[in-house]
């Protein structure tokens, strides 16, 4: 769950001149990575997520024609207002920002016609408070599995013909020509991907419970293939923890053995290395295995990885078994 939070106040009477931040001279709460500039009432997202944002301003007095208007204004156009006839009393605002990439800065501006002066018979001149949203926080877990959403889509053109494997979490194997990603109509992403096997019937396996997949004979990587960008940051957790720790401890070329399971043990050379998926072959890509991070149960390997960054493998073709 999110933590970020901030709670700014203004405490001191003073004015804001038209097109000027209104300097909020209190930080009374703040967590998590957001930042506040006093001098110079900047605000700094430095995390991506979607945040709320409530603020009122108490005014005293004004000559603008157009009454009290005040925009949270972002370095990426968003422009959120609050305005009021009214120019003495309380001018209040609310409004979404979503931060696809941060950094993101914002400010109050005064954007009416004239200075306004703040209330000065009351405590507190103006407030602002902004919360991450916990809705828009993705799991690296959930993004393991879009990952491998994401290959098993350019697989699904590169290999249409030959016939997969394809081993689960429920330690069952399954054989089949690729058909399609199916996504529910009230979802964002697929969930499962289809085979049709031997028999010509239709088999669906959830793409959460795929531990790895062998393409079949023949079959050589496609250096064409393209990977998402793991979140930066990446989210806290013990499962980022982990996926990170695949990520970062196995060195391009490093010969490995890998056990998905009591009978699944995938074997060969590092060829990729991904948040959320590892692929095993041979220098020149025949063959591939297609393995699911989060699912990974040992690893084992000659010699220690933290000590190489590279080597040359054993250059023999990878293979993953049932016994």
């Amino acid at each position: 769950m999110s933590n970020i939070a901030l709670q700014l106040g203004l405490l001191s009477s003073g004015m804001v001149i038209t097109g000027g931040n209104v300097l909020f001279d209190t930080i009374q709460y703040s967590s998590g990575d957001i930042d506040y500039d006093i001098p110079t009432g900047v605000i700094t997202f430095n995390e991506t997520g979607r945040y709320v944002v409530n603020w009122w301003v108490t005014t005293q007095a004004s000559t603008s024609t157009t009454g009290a208007v005040f925009t949270l204004s972002s370095s990426q156009g968003d422009l959120l207002v609050g305005n009021s006839p009214v120019k003495t009393g309380g001018v209040y605002g609310a409004g979404i920002i979503t931060v696809a990439a941060a950094p993101v800065t914002v400010s109050l501006v005064n954007s009416s016609t004239a200075t306004f002066y703040y209330a000065a018979q009351v405590p507190l001149k103006a407030t602002l408070i902004i919360t991450q949203d916990n809705v828009t926080s993705t799991t690296i877990d959930c993004f393991a599995v879009d990952q491998l959403a994401n290959i098993l889509s350019q697989m699904i053109s590169a290999y249409p013909a030959t016939t997969w494997s394809v081993f689960s979490s429920s330690l069952a194997t399954y054989a089949g020509t690729p058909l399609d990603l199916y996504t529910s109509p009230n979802a964002t992403g697929p969930g499962i991907l289809r085979l049709l096997d031997s028999s010509n019937n239709y088999e669906a396996l959830p793409i959460a419970n795929i531990t790895a997949l062998y393409p079949g004979a023949g079959t050589v990587y496609d250096p064409a293939f393209t990977y998402l960008t793991p979140p930066s940051p990446l989210p806290p957790g013990c499962d980022t923890d982990m996926i990170a720790a695949i990520q970062s401890y196995l060195p391009i070329g490093a010969s490995v053995e890998i056990r998905l399971g009591p009978t699944i043990v995938a074997s060969g050379d590092v060829y990729r290395n991904e948040y959320g998926v590892l692929v095993l072959s041979d220098a020149s890509g025949n063959t591939p295995v297609f393995v699911a991070s989060p699912h990974i149960l040992h690893i084992l390997t000659s010699d220690d990885p933290t000590l190489l960054l590279a080597t040359k493998g054993s250059g023999a073709k990878p293979s993953i078994t049932a016994k």
